[in-house]
Formats: structure tokens, C-alpha cells, sequence
């Protein structure tokens, strides 16, 4: 059955549990630094309260350049993340980065992206061995000029064929970008990997009772193509986050939860 939780730090947990959601998805920048000790009273924290940490987003922090670092620098950042993972038992990061990965000034934009696709292979691969899977996550054309859309997203990923590397769907990044519902109708088993979403909206705000029939259509195309993975709500929060998230949780739960 699919489950439904929240982009959110540990300070967050206790409303998680609250709203009913059943998981977090924290930012590995967050985790990066932190011991062994400090990383145990983190998932102690979330066990304690029965949420389960299945996955990371946020994936790199400051002092990395994709295109200037040497490779094994930012492979050796990736297994601190990769280690943090295994610490809270999760199986899957979500890398995203827009800013990280966006086309430098002067560069070229194809060798750019060859750059890029090159280096994802490389750290999915070394997340293959500590059992984490990649999921590559397309945005806005706001955010980034180097992958931006779901179909763009899944051509990179089939095109390495490795079995822990996968395309996250993000909703407000395809809404922003005008995409069509269509490219569902061409998933192939597996895709997407992960999803995540706001409401329907560019503000990109939490989902409240008047977005359900934009939501209800994602459901659809998500229900059609038999995902039943995890779906996670990263959103702009206004001034009452406990609210709106048991607001926003109710709704999801009623729209995206099913039973194959």
C-alpha cells in the first residue's frame, strides 16, 4: 500500500506523527556531519514515535563543485551520505541539487550535461553498495538548466541501465514546467522511483480540500501505471506547520492511498 510522509527535519517528528503520515524524508546536507551518536538519537527519536526514515533528500551541501572537484572528492562526500543512510536504515537518496548542477558561466551546455550524467552513474554505483537506491529528480526550469523534465529525467536513467538508479517524478517541478500527463502512458515497470509533491499550485503550498481535483488527476496517472511506492510532501509551509500538514495529509490519504 502506498505510503504517504514529509520532507522535514527530526524538530518536525512529533507533528509527522501527529498528522498520521508514516514517514520523513530528511536532507542528507542536514545529516552530513554528524556522528555516529548523534545519527542514533535521530532514528531512536523517529522509532520512538513509530515513523519510519526510509530515504534522504537534499543530497549535497556547500564545498562541492560538481564540475571542478576531482571525482573521488565527491565520491568520498557521497559515502559519508551513504553511510549516514545506512545508520537510519534507509534505501533510497533523492538528488536533486539544481544549483549545484546548473551549466556554468562560458561552459558548454552538452559537455555539461555529459559531465553530469557521467558522475550520477558513478555515485549510483557506489550507492549500490551500500544498498541505496539513486533517484535522480528533474526541476523547474526555475531551479536548473540541466535535466529538467520527468521524460528527460527517465531517458537518463534507462539510457545507464543500472538496476539502483532511478526517475523521481516531483509534481510542482512538472506542473511548473507545463508537462504533459501523457509520458505516464510510456512508463516502463519501475517508473517512476519516488514521487514527490506540493499542491497543484506555483506557490508551491501544501495541499488543501480545494486542490483535490488537480491532485485527483496525478492519482490517476500514478494508480494507471502501478506505482505504489512512497510519496512524499515537500512544500513551502506557512506560518502553522502542524496544521497545515494534518490539513494537507488528510486529503493525500484519501487520494493517493490504495491497495493493488
Amino acid at each position: 500500500m502506498t505510503e504517504i510522509g514529509v520532507c522535514c527535519l527530526p524538530d518536525n517528528f512529533a507533528a509527522v506523527k501527529e498528522a498520521g503520515l508514516d514517514y520523513t524524508e530528511m536532507s542528507l546536507a542536514y545529516l552530513h556531519d554528524k556522528k555516529r551518536e548523534e545519527l542514533k538519537e535521530i532514528k531512536d527519536k523517529a522509532n520512538g514515535l513509530g515513523l519510519k526514515t526510509p530515504g534522504f533528500n537534499g543530497f549535497f551541501g556547500g564545498g562541492i563543485s560538481l564540475y571542478n572537484d576531482p571525482l573521488e572528492k565527491i565520491l568520498s562526500y557521497c559515502r559519508v551520505n551513504f553511510e549516514a543512510a545506512n545508520a537510519l536504515d534507509a534505501s533510497y537518496c533523492v538528488f536533486g541539487c539544481g544549483w549545484l548542477r546548473r551549466v556554468p558561466a562560458g561552459a558548454d551546455k552538452t559537455e555539461t550535461v555529459k559531465r553530469f550524467t557521467d558522475i550520477l552513474y558513478r555515485i549510483a554505483e557506489l550507492a549500490g553498495e551500500y544498498g541505496v537506491q539513486i533517484c535522480l529528480e528533474p526541476l523547474c526550469c526555475d531551479e536548473t538548466d540541466v535535466i529538467n523534465t520527468f521524460e528527460e529525467g527517465l531517458s537518463v536513467c534507462r539510457a545507464a541501465d543500472i538496476e539502483n538508479l532511478g526517475c523521481l517524478v516531483d509534481f510542482y517541478h512538472f506542473y511548473k514546467n507545463g508537462e504533459d500527463l501523457s509520458v505516464f502512458d510510456t512508463l516502463k515497470p519501475g517508473e517512476p522511483r519516488h514521487v514527490h509533491l506540493a499542491r497543484p499550485d506555483a506557490d508551491r503550498g501544501a495541499p488543501t480540500k480545494n486542490d483535490r481535483s488537480g491532485l485527483a488527476l496525478w492519482a490517476e496517472k500514478l494508480k494507471a501505471c502501478g506505482y505504489d511506492g512512497r510519496i512524499s510532501l515537500e512544500c513551502r509551509w506557512g506560518g502553522d506547520f502542524d496544521g497545515e500538514l494534518k490539513a494537507a495529509a488528510e486529503i493525500l490519504k484519501e487520494v493517493f492511498v490504495w491497495k493493488k
